[in-house]
């Protein structure tokens, strides 16, 4: 089985200052609980099994235990957000059909100054096909699309890693 593309991992948020709750990666720096996401209590209370009860209540975890196997109250959660999204191949394939001649695609996949040379070679080559001199600009335009056919499934992939580790900011 091939291994799973870098941008379907689950990323865990630690250092990320713009999460609600973000505490300097240090659990109970801003005086609450990592796990109290609105600065209350994370547990304790009779209906959550704290200290008030002794024990499991309605089905719950033993007191300072977690419900379903997981982390217990209070202690520190790891957030975690896995990128299925991106840029897609298909249509990625759809720009490049249609409206490579532009380089649309290009633009979709994150390399405008590519976009802009399959532009002006296109734009120059099917202007000047008419007075003969537009092959000079034509042929190296054919090459570079004949490239992408099998180079875009790489591209896109790499930019799909890329916004799933952060590194374009919008």
């Amino acid at each position: 089985m091939a291994p799973e593309p870098e941008y379907y991992r689950p990323v865990p948020l630690d250092n990320d200052p713009s999460r609600a709750g973000w505490s300097g990666n240090r659990p109970g720096a801003s005086g609450r609980p990592a796990g109290s996401p609105f600065g209350g209590a994370s547990s304790g209370g009779p209906a959550f099994g704290g200290a008030a009860s002794g024990g499991p209540a309605f089905g719950g975890a033993p007191s300072g235990g977690a419900p379903f196997g997981g982390a217990p109250f209070g202690a520190p959660q790891r957030p975690v957000v896995t990128v299925v999204g991106g840029k897609s191949l298909l249509l990625a394939y759809v720009l490049w059909f249609l409206l490579g001649w532009l380089g649309v695609h290009k633009f979709y996949l994150r390399q405008p100054v590519w976009g802009l040379i399959y532009l002006g070679l296109g734009g120059l080559g099917w202007s000047l096909a008419g007075v003969g001199i537009g092959f000079l600009f034509l042929i190296p335009w054919a090459l570079l699309m004949f490239l992408d056919i099998f180079t875009m499934p790489f591209r896109t992939a790499f930019v799909n890693a890329s916004i799933a580790r952060g590194a374009w900011v919008r």
